[in-house]
């Protein structure tokens, strides 16, 4: 490729509701993947689906053949001519079905690539096209796993699990696992003190994946990125939003799942916030949950940022979204809007990405996370890694400031499910803080790029002035190769079709650039208490308790190690 960089484009989209309506929405999502893959010109696509076929996959699986060869037949993916396509289509085996789909493409110049076989257990060439479908247990060159139904004791029959694969990019190996959790079945069983039951069936269903995946002997770092079903801190979402505001409670006799709280302005006797099972709905809707304040209810990654990191989340909540293409941009008034789609990595795997960001002013540093700060690798000059993206686009919002995690807090044990009643809140009045003033998304980013740009300018001024004044002029080689890259390494986290209807959720890319030929940053699991781990698992089914088990990950690299204390995963 004449690079030491692969550019990679990781994608994750919930597809469900495009295969409601196919002969509409098909074509649309298709085309705003497509000026995304044009746009950002990178040399490996790694596409992860959940919900492949609909959540009436019985009629509508039939057109995911259409889909998959409307991409594969495109001219904008004509240079892409090694492709791996897996999709789990077999609904007939309810115990194994997760439809789930890993779409893989690889420019035509990205020669030297591989892909493991879980069987052989060793890398075999990856050429040409190959597209596994319907039932693909025999398939050897991906992973998948159904989580235990006890995990989600709620669903009776759930679709959720992982599909995982590892490949050898020009010498750099990584591992891309499609994941799908849990989501909220209840807004009222939601609005439990955080962690809700639902947020601790996520985390357990994710600790398991992550104990799986650094289990393996021949793993590699990996990208985990899918339908994460993170929901905001729904509890204190209510709280901040009905401030001043009496609630009342209606109940539809024996009925609890047709209850309903009510939650009223004192001065006009105006609804203002209407919650139910499937009913999540405010007065101002369309502009609330907009706002940078409800970021920091974003809570559900704190217990386990030691070990996996997300750059800065820049964009508003992907999820639910109305499925009317007149209404692209409106959520649906069914849950509180959150972050459901995430791209996440393992700490290893940030150290192969360079973002090519300009480093952080002071201003920007308070923002992110502390856990970023802290990241628990050796890199070659000073034992850690720096954080490499600027903050969030909400720069006056106090988002995620407060969030700060241990690595070595014990997780909450879970208490008893409350019933109803006690989800009634008595009809008291409090003095209001007013929420941040409304800020738009889209001025705060294009403030944010403007600052970009004069520090760039600012930047050009200085070497100007340096060579003027006789500082030595980089060579033309430099110059050449620095125009060449730059623009190139630059790390983008955003969302596709963000002004287009794309379904319930909306698609979450990432563009990173791969370093290459750094081979495999094993890691492995040593733990403290193994003759308790077996059984650990099973205890949690049975009393959700988010039981501490400490152990020791290692890094084989290069360079010495290090090694860090887990008590998360």
């Amino acid at each position: 490729m004449g690079s030491d960089k692969v550019p990679l484009l990781l994608v994750t989209a919930n597809v469900g509701s495009i295969f409601e309506d196919p002969s509409v929405m098909l074509p649309i999502w298709t085309s705003e993947f497509l000026q995304a893959v044009s746009r950002m010109d990178p040399k490996f696509i790694a596409l992860h689906l959940q919900e492949v076929g609909g959540k009436t996959y019985e009629k509508s699986m039939q057109y995911v053949q259409d889909f998959v060869q409307r991409l594969c037949d495109c001219p904008e993916l004509r240079l892409y001519d090694k492709i791996r396509i897996f999709l789990d289509e077999d609904f007939s085996s309810p115990e194994k079905f997760t439809a789930l789909g890993n779409m893989y493409f690889a420019h035509s110049t990205l020669t030297d690539i591989k892909i493991w076989d879980f069987e052989a257990k060793g890398y075999v060439e990856a050429v040409g096209k190959e597209v596994n479908s319907g039932n693909i247990e025999k398939v050897t060159t991906k992973e998948k796993v159904k989580f235990p139904q006890h995990f989600f004791p709620e669903c009776k029959w759930s679709r959720k699990g992982f599909l995982r694969t590892r490949w050898l990019l020009r010498g750099t190996a990584v591992e891309f696992v499609n994941i799908h959790l849990f989501h909220d079945a209840s807004n009222l069983l939601a609005m439990e003190p955080f962690p809700s039951v639902y947020c601790r069936s996520r985390r357990r269903a994710l600790r398991h994946t992550l104990r799986h995946l650094h289990s393996d002997a021949n793993a590699a770092p990996y990208f985990i990125f899918g339908d994460f079903n993170f929901r905001t801190d729904t509890g204190g979402v209510v709280k901040k939003v009905t401030e001043e505001l009496t609630a009342c409670r209606l109940q539809n006799g024996a009925n609890v799942d047709a209850s309903k709280l009510q939650y009223r302005s004192e001065t006009d006797d105006r609804i203002v916030l209407t919650i139910g099972k499937k009913e999540f709905a405010h007065v101002d809707h369309q502009k609330i949950f907009r706002e940078p304040w409800l970021q920091r209810y974003d809570r559900e990654l704190e217990a386990l940022r030691p070990h996996l990191f997300e750059f800065p989340v820049k964009f508003p909540p992907t999820y639910p979204f109305e499925e009317d293409i007149q209404l692209p941009t409106h959520y649906m008034k069914t849950r509180c809007p959150a972050w459901c789609d995430r791209v996440l990595l393992s700490q290893s795997a940030r150290l192969l990405i360079q973002s090519g960001q300009p480093d952080l002013r002071t201003g920007e540093a308070r923002h992110l996370q502390g856990s970023r700060k802290s990241v628990t690798e050796s890199s070659e000059s000073s034992g850690r890694v720096s954080s490499s993206d600027s903050s969030p686009a909400r720069s006056n919002s106090p988002a995620r400031q407060h969030q700060q995690s241990s690595p070595g807090k014990i997780l909450e044990k879970k208490g008893s499910v409350a019933d109803f009643d006690a989800l009634s809140v008595p009809g008291i009045t409090v003095s209001r803080k007013s929420i941040a003033d409304p800020t738009s998304i889209q001025h705060a980013l294009n403030a944010r790029g403007a600052e970009r740009e004069c520090s760039s300018a600012s930047t050009r001024r200085r070497l100007v002035r340096n060579q003027s004044e006789g500082s030595p002029k980089p060579e033309a080689n430099d110059t050449r190769r620095r125009a060449d890259v730059t623009p190139r390494r630059r790390t983008d986290y955003g969302v596709i079709g963000d002004a287009t209807c794309m379904g319930d959720h909306k698609p979450i890319y990432l563009r990173v650039m791969l370093q290459s030929d750094r081979g495999n940053f094993r890691h492995e699991f040593h733990s403290e208490a193994s003759p308790k781990h077996a059984k650990m698992e099973e205890q949690e089914s049975q009393d959700s308790m988010e039981s501490p088990n400490s152990r020791y990950i290692h890094f084989k690299m290069d360079r010495p190690c290090s090694v860090f204390k887990e008590t998360d995963i």
